[in-house]
Protein backbone atom coordinates (compact mmCIF):
# COMPACT_ATOMS: atom_id res chain seq x y z
CA UNK A 1 0.00 0.00 0.00
CA UNK A 2 1.71 3.38 -1.00
CA UNK A 3 2.33 5.86 1.78
CA UNK A 4 3.87 9.62 1.56
CA UNK A 5 6.78 10.30 3.76
CA UNK A 6 7.35 14.06 4.54
CA UNK A 7 9.87 15.26 6.94
CA UNK A 8 9.08 17.18 9.71
CA UNK A 9 10.90 20.42 11.09
CA UNK A 10 12.50 18.69 13.62
CA UNK A 11 14.99 16.69 12.69
CA UNK A 12 14.42 13.44 14.49
CA UNK A 13 10.93 12.72 13.53
CA UNK A 14 8.79 11.83 10.48
CA UNK A 15 5.25 12.52 9.53
CA UNK A 16 3.99 9.69 7.44
CA UNK A 17 0.86 9.00 5.57
CA UNK A 18 -1.32 6.21 4.22
CA UNK A 19 -3.53 6.00 1.57
CA UNK A 20 -6.63 5.47 3.12
CA UNK A 21 -5.84 8.60 5.82
CA UNK A 22 -3.79 7.15 9.05
CA UNK A 23 -0.78 9.77 9.70
CA UNK A 24 2.03 8.90 11.87
CA UNK A 25 4.08 10.98 13.76
CA UNK A 26 7.62 9.28 14.03
CA UNK A 27 6.18 6.20 12.69
CA UNK A 28 6.15 4.99 9.38
CA UNK A 29 3.89 2.23 9.73
CA UNK A 30 0.55 4.39 11.72
CA UNK A 31 -1.84 2.11 13.23
CA UNK A 32 -4.98 4.89 13.58
CA UNK A 33 -6.24 7.70 11.98
CA UNK A 34 -3.66 9.57 14.16
CA UNK A 35 -0.13 7.40 15.23
CA UNK A 36 2.01 9.46 17.87
CA UNK A 37 5.23 7.44 18.57
CA UNK A 38 6.30 9.91 21.13
CA UNK A 39 4.68 12.45 23.74
CA UNK A 40 1.71 14.77 22.64
CA UNK A 41 1.14 18.18 24.41
CA UNK A 42 -2.07 19.96 24.31
CA UNK A 43 -1.82 23.35 25.55
CA UNK A 44 -5.68 24.29 25.01
CA UNK A 45 -8.67 22.20 24.81
CA UNK A 46 -9.22 18.26 24.46
CA UNK A 47 -11.96 17.40 23.12
CA UNK A 48 -13.33 13.59 22.95
CA UNK A 49 -16.10 11.54 21.29
CA UNK A 50 -18.45 13.17 19.10
CA UNK A 51 -18.41 12.14 15.58
CA UNK A 52 -17.63 14.02 11.98
CA UNK A 53 -19.82 16.55 12.43
CA UNK A 54 -19.21 17.16 16.07
CA UNK A 55 -16.50 18.20 17.94
CA UNK A 56 -16.89 15.85 21.25
CA UNK A 57 -16.68 17.30 24.90
CA UNK A 58 -13.61 18.97 26.30
CA UNK A 59 -12.65 18.60 29.49
CA UNK A 60 -13.42 21.15 32.38
CA UNK A 61 -11.72 21.95 35.98
CA UNK A 62 -11.50 19.33 38.28
CA UNK A 63 -12.02 16.36 35.22
CA UNK A 64 -9.72 13.96 34.19
CA UNK A 65 -9.26 12.37 30.83
CA UNK A 66 -9.35 8.19 32.21
CA UNK A 67 -9.11 5.04 30.50
CA UNK A 68 -12.46 2.82 30.19
CA UNK A 69 -9.98 -0.26 29.56
CA UNK A 70 -8.40 -1.76 26.30
CA UNK A 71 -10.44 -1.36 23.49
CA UNK A 72 -12.83 1.20 25.15
CA UNK A 73 -12.75 5.50 24.47
CA UNK A 74 -11.43 7.17 27.03
CA UNK A 75 -14.07 9.92 28.93
CA UNK A 76 -14.19 12.38 30.89
CA UNK A 77 -14.46 12.05 34.29
CA UNK A 78 -15.02 14.51 37.43
CA UNK A 79 -12.68 14.94 40.34
CA UNK A 80 -14.06 17.24 43.22
CA UNK A 81 -12.65 17.82 46.69
CA UNK A 82 -9.61 16.67 48.17
CA UNK A 83 -8.07 13.21 47.86
CA UNK A 84 -5.23 11.02 46.12
CA UNK A 85 -5.99 9.72 42.62
CA UNK A 86 -5.66 5.59 42.59
CA UNK A 87 -6.38 2.84 40.09
CA UNK A 88 -8.42 0.45 40.95
CA UNK A 89 -9.29 -2.77 38.21
CA UNK A 90 -8.26 -0.10 35.19
CA UNK A 91 -10.61 2.57 36.36
CA UNK A 92 -9.25 5.40 38.26
CA UNK A 93 -10.60 6.86 41.47
CA UNK A 94 -10.07 9.49 43.98
CA UNK A 95 -9.16 7.37 46.91
CA UNK A 96 -11.66 7.76 50.18
CA UNK A 97 -10.14 9.30 52.97
CA UNK A 98 -10.25 10.05 56.35
CA UNK A 99 -8.38 12.25 58.91
CA UNK A 100 -9.04 13.27 62.57
CA UNK A 101 -7.77 14.99 65.58
CA UNK A 102 -9.22 15.62 68.85
CA UNK A 103 -10.46 18.74 70.08
CA UNK A 104 -10.02 18.00 73.62
CA UNK A 105 -8.68 14.92 75.98
CA UNK A 106 -10.63 12.06 76.13
CA UNK A 107 -10.83 10.05 79.61
CA UNK A 108 -12.29 6.20 79.84
CA UNK A 109 -12.30 4.02 82.41
CA UNK A 110 -15.42 1.53 81.90
CA UNK A 111 -12.36 -1.54 80.61
CA UNK A 112 -14.02 -2.30 77.38
CA UNK A 113 -13.36 -1.08 74.05
CA UNK A 114 -15.74 2.41 73.83
CA UNK A 115 -15.29 4.35 71.01
CA UNK A 116 -13.03 7.94 71.52
CA UNK A 117 -15.14 10.83 72.01
CA UNK A 118 -13.57 14.36 70.36
CA UNK A 119 -12.21 13.27 67.33
CA UNK A 120 -14.01 15.40 66.09
CA UNK A 121 -11.48 17.87 63.95
CA UNK A 122 -11.94 16.49 60.51
CA UNK A 123 -9.07 17.36 58.40
CA UNK A 124 -10.53 15.20 55.70
CA UNK A 125 -13.63 12.92 54.99
CA UNK A 126 -13.75 12.76 51.26
CA UNK A 127 -16.49 10.84 50.79
CA UNK A 128 -18.98 12.09 54.04
CA UNK A 129 -19.24 9.03 55.95
CA UNK A 130 -17.33 9.71 59.19
CA UNK A 131 -19.36 11.17 62.33
CA UNK A 132 -17.93 12.22 65.62
CA UNK A 133 -18.75 13.91 68.96
CA UNK A 134 -17.79 14.48 72.08
CA UNK A 135 -18.52 10.89 73.15
CA UNK A 136 -18.26 8.54 70.30
CA UNK A 137 -17.06 8.41 66.62
CA UNK A 138 -17.73 6.08 63.69
CA UNK A 139 -17.47 5.83 59.64
CA UNK A 140 -18.31 3.28 56.70
CA UNK A 141 -16.20 3.16 53.92
CA UNK A 142 -17.47 3.64 50.63
CA UNK A 143 -16.56 0.25 48.75
CA UNK A 144 -14.78 -3.04 49.71
CA UNK A 145 -11.08 -2.70 49.76
CA UNK A 146 -7.53 -2.82 51.60
CA UNK A 147 -7.13 -0.26 53.63
CA UNK A 148 -4.73 1.58 55.46
CA UNK A 149 -5.12 2.38 58.75
CA UNK A 150 -2.79 4.86 60.75
CA UNK A 151 -3.22 6.15 64.92
CA UNK A 152 -1.07 8.11 66.69
CA UNK A 153 -2.61 8.52 69.87
CA UNK A 154 -0.44 9.94 73.64
CA UNK A 155 -2.08 7.71 76.48
CA UNK A 156 -1.77 9.07 79.88
CA UNK A 157 -2.65 6.96 83.07
CA UNK A 158 -2.07 6.71 87.19
CA UNK A 159 -1.36 2.79 86.89
CA UNK A 160 0.71 -0.16 85.43
CA UNK A 161 -1.72 -1.56 82.93
CA UNK A 162 -2.01 -2.39 79.22
CA UNK A 163 -3.87 0.06 76.89
CA UNK A 164 -5.25 -0.46 73.40
CA UNK A 165 -5.83 1.58 70.59
CA UNK A 166 -7.20 0.51 66.68
CA UNK A 167 -10.37 0.13 64.96
CA UNK A 168 -13.10 -1.96 65.86
CA UNK A 169 -15.73 -3.50 63.50
CA UNK A 170 -18.62 -1.98 65.16
CA UNK A 171 -20.84 -4.80 63.12
CA UNK A 172 -18.92 -7.86 64.11
CA UNK A 173 -18.21 -6.70 67.68
CA UNK A 174 -14.44 -7.52 67.64
CA UNK A 175 -10.94 -5.62 66.53
CA UNK A 176 -10.09 -5.81 63.07
CA UNK A 177 -6.42 -3.53 63.58
CA UNK A 178 -5.05 -2.51 67.10
CA UNK A 179 -1.51 -1.63 69.07
CA UNK A 180 -1.07 -2.15 72.80
CA UNK A 181 1.76 -2.93 74.91
CA UNK A 182 2.57 -2.79 78.86
CA UNK A 183 2.22 0.47 80.16
CA UNK A 184 3.69 0.70 83.78
CA UNK A 185 3.46 4.71 84.36
CA UNK A 186 4.18 6.70 87.34
CA UNK A 187 1.36 9.21 88.07
CA UNK A 188 0.36 11.39 84.85
CA UNK A 189 2.41 9.64 83.35
CA UNK A 190 2.38 9.24 79.10
CA UNK A 191 3.26 7.18 76.73
CA UNK A 192 2.71 7.41 73.02
CA UNK A 193 1.16 4.57 70.44
CA UNK A 194 1.37 4.55 66.74
CA UNK A 195 -0.15 1.70 64.46
CA UNK A 196 0.60 1.43 60.89
CA UNK A 197 -1.03 -1.46 59.04
CA UNK A 198 -3.17 -1.92 56.09
CA UNK A 199 -6.45 -4.44 56.85
CA UNK A 200 -9.76 -5.85 54.44
CA UNK A 201 -13.00 -3.02 54.75
CA UNK A 202 -16.60 -3.91 53.81
CA UNK A 203 -19.10 -1.26 52.74
CA UNK A 204 -21.75 -3.47 54.32
CA UNK A 205 -19.91 -2.74 57.91
CA UNK A 206 -19.39 0.27 60.37
CA UNK A 207 -16.34 0.99 62.12
CA UNK A 208 -14.95 3.34 64.82
CA UNK A 209 -11.56 4.00 66.83
CA UNK A 210 -11.69 2.66 69.69
CA UNK A 211 -9.86 2.41 72.76
CA UNK A 212 -9.55 0.31 76.10
CA UNK A 213 -8.01 -0.34 79.04
CA UNK A 214 -8.58 -3.21 81.02
CA UNK A 215 -7.32 -1.85 84.94
CA UNK A 216 -6.90 1.39 84.66
CA UNK A 217 -8.91 4.51 83.56
CA UNK A 218 -6.68 6.44 80.58
CA UNK A 219 -6.64 9.22 78.62
CA UNK A 220 -6.12 9.88 75.51
CA UNK A 221 -4.22 13.61 75.20
CA UNK A 222 -5.11 16.26 72.36
CA UNK A 223 -1.86 18.20 73.02
CA UNK A 224 1.43 16.94 73.37
CA UNK A 225 2.60 19.88 76.10
CA UNK A 226 6.20 20.71 77.77
CA UNK A 227 8.56 23.10 78.17
CA UNK A 228 9.19 23.56 74.27
CA UNK A 229 6.10 24.26 73.72
CA UNK A 230 2.88 21.86 72.27
CA UNK A 231 0.82 20.84 69.25
CA UNK A 232 -1.71 18.07 68.08
CA UNK A 233 -0.03 14.70 69.03
CA UNK A 234 -3.12 12.48 68.48
CA UNK A 235 -4.66 11.51 64.99
CA UNK A 236 -6.30 9.01 63.20
CA UNK A 237 -6.34 7.89 59.31
CA UNK A 238 -7.97 5.59 56.67
CA UNK A 239 -7.13 5.74 53.08
CA UNK A 240 -8.43 3.44 50.80
CA UNK A 241 -5.43 1.53 48.88
CA UNK A 242 -7.26 -0.85 46.47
Amino acid sequence: MKKVILPLVMATSAFSMKSYAQVGISTTTPQKTLHVNGSLQVVNELNVGGNATTAGSAGTAGQLLASNGPGAAPSWQNFSGTGTAIVINGKLIVAQEITAQMTADFTDGSGAPVAIGNLNNVIIDNQNLYTASATSNSFKVSADGVYQVTINGQLSTTNASSPVLGVWDNTANSWIARVNDLFTASSGGLQTYTLITSVPMLASKTYSFRQTNTTASTTLKQLSSGSTGSGPVTQVSVKRLK
